[in-house]
């Protein structure tokens, strides 16, 4: 397992996070036209509106982090502001954090339990450019007491921000496990020098690799996150479709649109793929995502899915979710092509297929 999240934000509702954002801090809201495709980009205000990125977890003593994403932020006269948090645990002390200066320096602050902040690193002021697009890469070696951060700005080290030692990272608030990266914001308590301020966030294409496994396991420098819709029937068609004719139809909108058109099974084992687009703008493939808002409406519960991908012969498939009542969106990350146990190749895009299994 390398890639933990990779998803572009396409399904983002404005004001209202489902599932896996659903852990929010403030109210982020969603750009239609200001990404590296119009839709896949969340706006926070620095200060206390962010997004909590899903499926994070880290056994201390376990394997390394590396969290990225494109920023667009609107310089502010004064203090910082946060770009990553980790470790929050919804609270306020003991966290490791990337932050953003008002001079265009890049941070990284630990924060003690009694909520006292540290600037371990800096860089040079000027480093991050006001009202442009930055990848911005946040990387820890391991969470342990050896453990180290490193800051890549659109993929090269940042100087003065390269193995910087971290005493703190095997006893941040999340405890055994990390799983609480916030982006956007700083929900860290801090002094008058590093108040966070609120100043326009743009975020796009986050993603979240871990360092296992042999691919998606090291900061890859300049990147977009682009959707793959839906568009045509695929190798299995066995769900319901529901508000329109086909399965396809029923699952190509861009937020989803709840009840109005679904498909649906009570049948485990039952499967339904469908083709998709063609990914737009790209050079090459570091991860695909599968990412579906999904619920169940059986009284008794326990229902769970499977998503995965198909080539047109056969499919593949994560580990099942478990489904709730209400609308909740998850994300099923392949770091490698299931189907050659190989990286990924923009050739294999095509033909690549989308696929849902009812798994009980």
């Amino acid at each position: 397992m390398a890639a933990l999240f990779n998803y572009s934000c396409n399904n983002i509702v404005t004001a209202s996070l489902p599932g896996a954002y659903a852990n929010l801090f403030g109210s982020p809201t969603v750009g239609s036209g200001d990404g590296p495709q119009g839709i896949n980009t969340i706006h926070c205000n620095g200060a206390t509106e962010g997004v909590y990125l899903p499926n994070v977890a880290i056994s201390i003593n376990g394997n390394g982090l590396i969290l990225g994403a494109g920023f667009n932020v609107t310089a502010f006269g004064s203090g910082g502001t946060g770009l990553y948090a980790i470790g929050s645990n919804l609270g306020l002390t003991a966290v490791i954090s990337l932050v953003l200066g008002a001079d265009g320096s890049l941070q990284v602050v630990s924060t003690n339990s009694s909520g006292a902040p540290t600037v371990l690193a800096s860089s040079a002021s000027g480093t991050f450019t006001f009202g442009n697009r930055h990848e911005v890469e946040f990387v820890i070696s391991a969470f342990s007491s050896a453990g180290t951060a490193t800051v890549y700005l659109d993929g090269v080290p940042v100087a003065n921000l390269i193995n910087v030692a971290v005493s703190n990272l095997a006893s941040l608030q999340d405890g055994a496990t990390i799983h609480s990266v916030l982006s956007g914001c700083t929900n860290q308590e801090v002094s008058s020098g590093f108040q966070p301020q609120a100043t326009p966030i743009v975020m796009d294409s986050t993603y979240a690799f871990d360092t296992s496994g042999s691919f998606c396991n090291a900061p890859v420098g300049p990147a977009i996150s682009v959707p793959m819709i839906p568009n045509a029937p695929g190798q299995e068609s066995t769900w319901a479709p529901n508000g329109a004719a086909l399965g396809w139809e029923c699952i190509s909108e861009i937020p989803p649109d709840g009840d109005t058109t679904y498909i649906s099974s009570d049948t485990p084992t039952q499967e339904e793929a469908c083709a998709l687009s063609p990914p737009v703008g790209i050079s090459g493939v570091y991860c695909v995502s599968v990412i579906s808002d999904q619920r169940q409406d059986t009284s008794g519960g326990g229902r769970t899915i499977e998503l995965g991908l198909g080539n047109g012969t056969t499919r593949s498939y994560g580990s099942a979710w478990g489904l709730g009542t209400t609308y909740a969106m998850n994300t099923t990350p392949f770091s490698e092509n299931p189907f050659t146990s190989s990286a990924w190749t923009l050739g294999a895009m095509t033909g690549l297929q989308v696929s849902a299994k009812l798994a009980s």
